[in-house]
């Protein structure tokens, strides 16, 4: 092994991600458990957009003032505490649809940094829809990933990762479109051999001549499987944005599902005070009846049946969201203008669409309802057979007038009715107005 970057010339032709290229790039995975790269995947106008929303995103952090989304900045590989942030990058807000280069003068001058973003897709509509659309050929080839995928975002000139030689979470391969400037080299080792070396008690440089090392550029894409020890070296300014396959194990699953249980119960009964008890004599068990308060039909399932019907939640929200974990922001999160109960009319008379390759599915839950999944969201409301109508309809991904898209339905509704239901569907992002 050597750690000589291996040599890649790049052409001017773009590689397809279509399923043929897609089945060239598993080819060269070894079926995605060895690294690889692939030149010149990107056109420059992706690059440029997802640059732009990657900033939008940051522009949505610096307003808000918040790091719960995985928001971490480092300076010379330490991390800096939130009163940084709170001093000294939020109140730098980038410029709408920029590329970040001014806003990364204003807050950095020329400090190396590292700036590391999670869970960018929830934030921006357009880079999950563009991303969707370059992923599908493979989720349609290979499935999508048992617990979804997730975005995440590295900028900077750090040299080196801050994060140290590390190995990714269990079972979540990523996949990074690199978007430079700068580029890039990653540096890694296979786990076995990483390990006999005592690895981590050892300095990087007696490492690196060990290592397998992957260059790539501006335009590129790199795979790298979860289980391969790693760093990655940028010495100039880049950009990388990076889709996690998160495959993970049935405890992990597991723990979703038990999560999954608590997220469905009504947040009232959940925040009483449980009472305290004197002894074991007598057990009170009105603290898991309140619990289950109002929820007879998970109550009265048997704790496997339970779980059954958890897990089809949870993977008709996945499918509906093209297997991105992160439900997006609704639009009433986002805009002071719109309120579902107060703004429906705001569907009528217009021209709507689901983004491809986007799919609502649903569920009957009742005789009286239906359940919609929506972008990960979950409605249930009135059943109607036109509504399924309507959903097939949306499903093919063509541009509908609601006039028309209602018109059936409007006949045995109120037509305030069918505006409501479109309404909803684009309050979670699932619809989009296109006029």
């Amino acid at each position: 092994m050597s750690n000589a970057p291996l040599s890649i010339v790049n052409s001017t032709e773009k590689f397809q991600l279509n399923r043929a290229g897609w089945e060239s790039i598993l080819h060269k995975t070894a079926n995605f458990t060895a690294p690889d790269v692939q030149t010149n995947v990107l056109e420059s106008e992706d690059r440029v957009n997802f640059r732009k929303w990657i900033f939008d995103v940051i522009r949505h952090i610096c307003i808000n003032k918040t790091n719960a989304y995985g928001f971490r900045v480092y300076l010379n590989s330490e991390i800096v505490n939130k009163d940084y942030l709170t001093e000294n990058v939020y109140p730098h807000i980038p410029a709408l649809e920029s590329d970040g280069t001014q806003w990364i003068e204003d807050v950095f001058q020329d400090q190396k940094f590292g700036i590391i973003l999670n869970f960018s897709e929830k934030f921006s509509m357009p880079m999950a829809d563009r991303l969707s659309v370059l992923i599908h050929p493979l989720l349609d080839h290979l499935g999508v990933p048992s617990n979804g995928m997730h975005t995440t975002v590295f900028i900077g000139n750090y040299g080196f990762t801050p994060l140290g030689i590390h190995q990714d979470h269990f079972g979540a391969n990523v996949i990074h479109f690199h978007l430079g400037p700068g580029d890039k080299t990653m540096y890694t080792w296979e786990a076995g051999l990483f390990e006999s070396l005592d690895g981590k008690n050892k300095p990087l440089a007696e490492l690196l001549p060990l290592a397998n090392a992957y260059h790539f550029e501006q335009d590129d894409l790199f795979f790298m499987p979860w289980d391969q020890y790693h760093i990655g070296q940028t010495d100039n300014l880049s950009v990388g944005l990076t889709v996690w396959f998160d495959n993970h194990s049935n405890h992990a699953l597991a723990e979703r599902l038990l999560k999954s249980i608590t997220v469905q119960m009504d947040n009232e009964n959940l925040q009483e005070i449980t009472k305290m008890q004197h002894g074991i004599a007598d057990i009170d068990y009105n603290p898991v009846e309140e619990i289950f308060k109002n929820h007879s039909k998970i109550a009265d399932l048997p704790f496997k049946d339970l779980l059954k019907e958890v897990f089809s939640d949870f993977k008709m929200a996945l499918f509906s969201n093209c297997g991105w974990t992160s439900i997006p922001i609704t639009m009433e999160q986002i805009s002071d203008d719109f309120k579902v109960d107060e703004n429906f009319g705001l569907l009528e008379n217009v021209y709507v669409q689901l983004p491809y390759p986007f799919q609502l599915y649903y569920t009957r839950t009742n005789a009286e309802e239906i359940t919609i999944y929506a972008r990960g969201a979950k409605i249930t409301i009135r059943f109607n057979q036109l509504l399924e109508d309507i959903i097939n309809r949306l499903n093919t991904n063509e541009i509908f007038h609601t006039g028309s898209l209602l018109k059936q339905l409007n006949e045995e509704w109120p037509p305030q009715a069918g505006l409501y239901f479109l309404a909803l569907l684009y309050n979670k992002r699932a619809l989009y107005i296109t006029d």
